[in-house]
């Protein structure tokens, strides 16, 4: 026996009145693809440089101590310091921000 409510007989007329309603409206449906996500990528893009302009001094030291990318999310652990998204370091977290710093960061508040 089932817990599901009836099917509704309807929906599919619903559902076909509304993307013709939509079609009539001129959206584009099933178009949207990478554009849609194009918004959001350039926030995290922003947001991520702004955490490594945060932080370049602190890289920059840990470099010219000559760590290994293990090595520097050890210390970076050790200090308290966490990562972008709030966890511990890893490796692969510090060689993504040296290689930030090494392509270039664009300017606050810039595009790049």
């Amino acid at each position: 026996m089932s817990n599901k409510p009836p099917a509704d007989p309807d929906i599919s007329a619903r559902t076909r009145k509304a993307l013709s309603e939509a079609r009539a409206r001129g959206v584009q449906l099933g178009k949207a693809g990478a554009a849609n996500l194009q918004a959001t990528v350039q926030k995290r893009k922003a947001d991520a440089d702004a955490f490594a302009r945060q932080h370049q001094a602190l890289f920059d030291e840990l470099q010219s101590r000559g760590l290994t990318h293990r090595a520097m999310a050890a210390e970076l652990n050790a200090r308290g310091i966490v990562a972008a998204r709030g966890g511990p370091w890893t490796h692969g977290q510090v060689q993504r921000i040296l290689n930030r710093y090494a392509d270039g960061l664009p300017e606050a508040g810039g595009e790049d």
